[in-house]
């Protein structure tokens, strides 16, 4: 016999003051004097999630539950206790044997009062569950869906919604309710978020204005606004109900109040089904197998509640730290790049670089990196690190930080005024020669001495330009040309007396270091000066309390100008000294810096010409090779030009 023809049977054989009803598909109930047993078939019973709510209604008082099905199907059972188990095929005798078994359980004051300790327990085991599962997840979205679950598990809804309170007014009226979670078992429909605002118009405002439980049995059942039943004037828009062939009949809606004794959200449960229903609609009506949500119901659903508070504040107070800490991130990469704007985009650019290469990493099948795997956080902890890599700079004298050229502006200023002050002298020199010979010399010698004192100093004033333009040639941060360094020496040779008859240099020791420079601007001190950015980086970043998650940001963000070779600075650490990620952040750095197209005192190397630069780092054993191969293979340098 099959649980169609067991369910007949039992129709056909019943005596008076027994009823049996059809629940849900595969699953009906047998009640007699008060006692009520579950009959469900495999079909209704089979899935993990209809078994635990078969249980669920079956544990309180007065109820039980008889499985039917094969031996085979019985050996998927985990747990059998509390549960009759009709073997089919089965015959007549044997069910009747079974039914009075069956009754027999839950017949009598001890029976029933066991019942009710067990359903006690149940309940407050899965309200233990519950806040063990709430306390466990940090993302916002995943615990809402949570909380909305659970809470129609202890009140058997059928649906239910999940509202948060959004603003920061101390006046409740001019904040905003976000419609974030729905759920349904008997209709499968998406819900688009929005938001509404707080108004005693509608039952979830009215719920966060009034801070209590708005527990309605029958909506459809209302009298008009503010009158018998509806003391609170709601009226019932029926548009959802008509659109999806669904009836909102039994509904509460309980505040989700924080420790500041602040309503944070609200969850409304929606149609509390009748025992052993797992749906509705069909064979199940709303009229008849929706049920008022019931004291007990509600009292676990407000439990619910406060520890969904507790969890929700707690996730949303996560959240607000963590866009704290990213404006405070996003803040100090500002910072960076305001005192050197011709960087600006770097430290973006860098990271988008240095994670992308990670998540290469990460999928890595082969090679030395083919265990080397990134969770969330250790991303995370990468782009924080690559964003904040150039923070030290904040420790670096500007002047010396933006220096585009091998002179400062006012070293160049001064070198201009003292050849003009030299030209000058040689144009006085030659006027005082000139007048002295005109007052000694005859009338037939002086076109001749005035011409060759004017040939004299012409040639030195030539001497002079050619100083000044070579000076100026050298001044720009390329490299210095073939006998530069001499000419610059021999220059610096050159005497002339100043304005007070003192001899001095036509260049003073420090310029010539500066303009002796072989290759871009900075002199051996002031590149001391800016590579000591990497250490005022990680002596900044380790001030700061990261915490477990991102403890390693200082010294990733520390080592990203290490080479493997030692040949890096400020420690000269080698191979295996440096994070991985810092070997990851050192390609991209290099790469962007080549690359980029905002520094005024260099031409954007293209593409090519940039991985074949970074190729030669690799082969003299600076960079590391797997790395720059995933950086190439996965073209990693194509999110450079997203931003």
């Amino acid at each position: 016999m099959s649980i169609d023809d067991v369910v007949g049977f039992l129709y056909e054989d019943l005596q008076s003051g027994w009823h049996l009803s059809v629940e849900a598909d595969q699953v009906s109930a047998l009640r007699h004097e008060g006692r009520t047993l579950l009959l469900a078939g495999y079909q209704g019973w089979s899935k993990p999630e209809t078994l635990r709510r078969l249980r669920e209604d079956s544990s309180q008082p007065g109820w039980a539950l008889a499985l039917l099905g094969t031996h085979e199907d019985f050996e998927s059972l985990s747990e059998t206790e509390g549960v009759h188990l009709w073997p089919l095929p089965t015959t007549p005798k044997l069910i009747r044997a079974a039914l009075k078994a069956a009754m027999g359980t839950i017949s009598g004051g001890d029976a029933e009062l066991k019942l009710q300790l067990d359903r006690a327990r149940y309940e407050s085991s899965l309200l233990v569950d519950i806040g063990r599962a709430l306390s466990q997840e940090r993302d916002t979205n995943r615990l809402l869906d949570l909380i909305l679950l659970r809470a129609r598990e202890v009140t058997h809804a059928d649906a239910g919604s999940v509202y948060i309170v959004e603003g920061d007014e101390d006046d409740l009226s001019l904040r905003t309710l976000r419609f974030t979670e729905s759920q349904n078992d008997s209709r499968a429909m998406h819900s688009e978020g929005f938001t509404m605002p707080v108004s005693s118009s509608s039952i979830v405002g009215a719920c966060v204005l009034g801070g209590e439980v708005i527990n309605i049995p029958d909506l459809y059942s209302l009298d008009r606004a503010g009158t018998g039943n509806n003391p609170w004037g709601f009226v019932h828009d029926k548009s959802f109900d008509q659109k999806n062939d669904y009836q909102t009949r039994s509904i509460v809606t309980i505040p989700m109040i924080s420790a500041r004794h602040q309503v944070i959200g609200v969850i409304q449960l929606i149609n509390r089904r009748k025992a052993g229903l797992t749906k509705l609609g069909g064979t199940a009506t709303f009229e008849n197998d929706v049920i008022p949500f019931d004291e007990v119901s509600i009292k676990y659903a407000t439990t619910l509640a406060s520890q969904a508070c507790i969890a929700l504040e707690n996730s949303l107070l996560y959240d607000e730290v963590k866009t704290l800490f990213e404006g405070f991130v996003k803040a100090s990469v500002t910072a960076i790049e305001s005192r050197d704007p011709t960087t600006s985009g770097h430290s973006e650019r860098v990271a988008d670089l240095t994670v992308g290469l990670a998540k290469v990493v990460d999928r890595a099948d082969s090679g030395p990196y083919a265990g080397a795997k990134f969770n969330i956080d250790e991303i995370k902890q990468i782009e924080y690190a690559a964003l904040l890599h150039d923070f030290g700079k904040v420790g670096v004298r500007e002047h010396v930080l933006v220096k585009p050229k091998k002179l400062y502006g006012h070293e160049r200023d001064a070198i201009d005024l003292r050849f003009q002050y030299i030209r000058r002298t040689i144009e006085l020199e030659k006027q005082t020669t000139k007048l002295g010979y005109l007052l000694e010399a005859s009338a037939e010698e002086v076109v001749d001495v005035l011409k060759r004192v004017d040939a004299e100093a012409e040639d030195k004033l030539r001497e002079i330009d050619d100083f000044l333009q070579f000076i100026l040639s050298a001044n720009e941060p390329t490299v210095l040309e073939q006998g530069g360094f001499e000419r610059i020496a021999d220059i610096a040779t050159r005497r002339y007396y100043d304005i007070y008859g003192e001899e001095s240099a036509y260049l003073s020791p420090g310029e010539v270091i500066s303009l002796q420079v072989a290759r871009g601007s900075l002199t051996e001190d002031e590149r001391e000066e800016i590579e000591s950015h990497v250490v005022h980086t990680f002596n900044f970043l380790k001030q700061i309390p990261w915490g477990r998650t991102y403890r390693a940001i200082p010294e990733i963000a520390g080592t990203h100008h290490e080479k493997l070779d030692g040949t890096g600075y400020p420690r000269g650490l080698r191979a295996k000294e440096i994070p991985a990620p810092a070997k990851m952040m050192t390609i991209s750095d290099i790469y962007d810096a080549l690359t980029a197209s905002d520094r005024p005192y260099k031409k954007a190397v293209p593409v090519p010409k940039a991985l074949d630069i970074l190729k030669s780092e690799v082969d003299r054993g600076k960079l590391d090779l797997d790395l720059f191969n995933m950086f190439v293979e996965a073209k990693v340098f194509d999110v450079a030009g997203k931003r």
